[in-house]
């Protein structure tokens, strides 16, 4: 059977006027995948829309009117109505023209400084002064004394990727190692036992 389907993506999910009445048409998984070798705007559209295992949408804030205030000197203000337990909030928020329609689709970082494009959302590389771009993303490891991040599964791979080596120096791969030099002893003797048997048989 298939293993992908169309779904349609806005966030946040309120009435916008002005908004042009772009359908947009994602592919997503049927089911939740692991989204560790997902980054960027197809790490949003696919956890937003609950296709990833143990991951949450990181966008947690809708545009407002103030955001990014050196951005987008061209912006259009405009209303929107958030509809939610039966009541209706109206706030100001503001869309921009892109490519022949206006569309609200940014990331607001948590100071409220800086608006980026998803594509550089969960991307490893932290765009917004406070992180908050990198904060609730479950596709890396953030090394331990610096702002350099890399893709989960380059963690405790018996490779140094980290500046300060804390993607191969921490508790949790030392865990890992001394789980796989057990088992690794435990095959040798086993091994050594059955070797001796063999032998005493001859």
């Amino acid at each position: 059977g298939d293993t992908c389907t169309e779904r349609p993506f806005k966030f946040p999910d309120h009435q916008v006027y002005g908004l042009s009445e772009l359908k947009n048409i994602f592919v997503l998984p049927i089911h939740p995948i692991t989204c560790d070798h997902v980054f960027g705007e197809n790490y949003v559209f696919t956890s937003c829309n609950q296709g990833c295992k143990n991951a949450e949408c990181p966008l947690k804030k809708a545009p407002a009117y103030d955001s990014c205030p050196w951005q987008f000197p061209h912006r259009v203000g405009t209303f929107a109505l958030d509809k939610k337990n039966g009541n209706e909030r109206p706030y100001l928020t503001f869309i921009t023209r892109a490519h022949g329609w206006y569309t609200n689709e940014h990331f607001i970082c948590v100071n409220n400084r800086q608006c980026l494009p998803y594509s550089k959302v969960c991307d490893l590389v932290s765009d917004c002064e406070d992180n908050s771009d990198e904060t609730n993303c479950t596709n890396h490891f953030k090394c331990g004394t610096t702002t350099q991040y890399i893709p989960k599964t380059r963690k405790c791979d018996g490779k140094f990727d980290c500046l300060d080596l804390s993607d191969e120096c921490n508790e949790e791969c030392s865990r890992e190692l001394l789980d796989h030099i057990g088992k690794k002893i435990v095959a040798f003797v086993f091994g050594s036992i059955a070797l001796i048997c063999n032998v005493t048989a001859l």
